[in-house]
């Protein structure tokens, strides 16, 4: 099994950006319990906190988290970020990395 740093090692040299912003939105997805498919991140991290975690820019963030909300996989609640389906986010992160 690979270190988480390992992990973002990998990513941050074979994933394309939008790709790193969905592994990390199942990371911040997997910290907190669950309600079937639905995981509520709160306080939701700013664009430019996961930004900063993950290498790229706040714009960058911005534009793949609305895309994502248009696909119906995260929701912005009050201060939280809602992952409406993380199954359907860990697919995709496992379509992007193979794993």
């Amino acid at each position: 099994m690979l270190t988480l740093q390992t992990t973002r090692v990998y990513e941050f040299g074979t994933l394309a950006v939008n790709n790193r912003i969905q592994a990390e939105m199942l990371r911040l997805a997997q910290l907190v319990p669950r309600e079937g498919k639905i995981a509520r991140i709160d306080p939701a991290p700013t664009h430019v906190e996961i930004a900063n975690r993950i290498s790229t820019h706040r714009e960058a963030v911005t534009r793949e988290l609305n895309r994502l909300s248009r696909l119906g996989i995260i929701d912005r609640q009050g201060g939280a970020l809602l992952v409406s389906d993380v199954d359907r986010l860990a697919t995709m992160v496992h379509e992007a990395t193979g794993e």
